[in-house]
């Protein structure tokens, strides 16, 4: 009886693995005969583009950035190549790094600090922003109770802030650079010549419950957060400063990527909000322009405090 289980679990294996070569063949004998293959008499390419991100939410980036993949490859495709979108979601800035510089990756999309540092170390170039949720750029603001003593960013100074998690652009990378070039240290110790920090490691809507609890002195948190919080949270708080601003999200490809290419891959990003399509994608970055001289001087000294 075990014997004749494991004839029928062979066969049944068989004809799945048959069927799915089959269905492989299919697939391109359709692309193969295609009217515009049987308008060329060739068979066409095939190649991928692929996008880096970085992984603090994988899933979510995986969400944000295939539809975007899929579109450029789309648009790419032609008589002569198909091309497939992949998307690479990475775990440190070294693994993206290592995968630029092995052309294992031809775009990096992520924060303006993640980007402008793999830069540094790939040779990656900076060349368009991203608008996530309509919006190019977004600053950190720093909020304390109405009832605080805190009036100035120098009374920070042996007091407590809360930041959200270590990777968190608007919720630590920008607010520490602004600390440090204002002159403040930041420290996970009390002092009175530092700020104390802590990681909430909450979603930064939650953050200024920690102060409006008790819990921290500060809070800081981006100002699109801030303006998600309901009238009766935002009147128990008071903002003392704010940080510049910065890009939402920032795009780079690899250095020795063909150029004519990248003035594809260039062009298809710039014109994509004015695609109807665009409207039904579930990615939250629908817009692509180019960023100003300004913004990555900025970036880069800001950055080059973090290191």
């Amino acid at each position: 009886m075990n014997m004749r289980w494991i004839y029928v679990v062979l066969a049944i294996a068989l004809v799945a693995g048959l069927a799915g070569y089959y269905t492989y063949i299919n697939l391109n004998d359709d692309i193969k005969n295609s009217p515009e293959q049987q308008k060329t008499g060739l068979s066409r390419n095939t190649r991928t583009i692929t996008i880096g991100t970085d992984s603090y939410y994988a899933a979510k980036q995986l969400t944000e950035f295939q539809p975007l993949a899929d579109y450029i490859a789309l648009k790419l495709s032609d008589d002569e190549t198909i091309y497939e979108g992949r998307v690479v979601v990475v775990k440190t800035v070294d693994n993206v790094t290592d995968l630029l510089k092995e052309k294992k990756i031809d775009l990096y999309i992520a924060s303006p600090f993640t980007v402008y540092l793999v830069s540094k170390k790939s040779g990656a170039i900076i060349f368009l922003r991203g608008w996530r949720d309509g919006v190019p750029q977004y600053h950190s603001l720093f909020v304390v109770r109405n009832d605080s003593s805190i009036r100035t960013l120098q009374d920070f100074l042996g007091k407590t802030i809360a930041f959200q998690t270590p990777e968190s652009s608007s919720g630590y990378l920008l607010p520490r650079a602004h600390f440090l070039e204002k002159g403040l240290n930041l420290s996970q110790s009390d002092g009175k010549n530092s700020v104390k920090y802590i990681f909430t490691e909450e979603e930064e809507e939650n953050i200024v419950l920690w102060v409006i609890e008790g819990k921290a002195d500060i809070a800081a948190l981006s100002n699109l957060n801030f303006d998600k919080l309901v009238k009766s949270r935002k009147d128990e708080l008071k903002i003392i400063d704010r940080t510049i601003d910065v890009p939402r999200l920032v795009v780079s490809y690899r250095s020795d990527i063909d150029p004519s290419l990248l003035e594809r891959i260039r062009q298809v990003l710039l014109d994509m909000d004015k695609d109807p399509q665009i409207s039904s994608f579930t990615t939250r970055t629908k817009k692509y322009d180019e960023i100003s001289e300004e913004e990555i001087n900025n970036i880069s000294r800001l950055t080059n405090l973090l290191d």
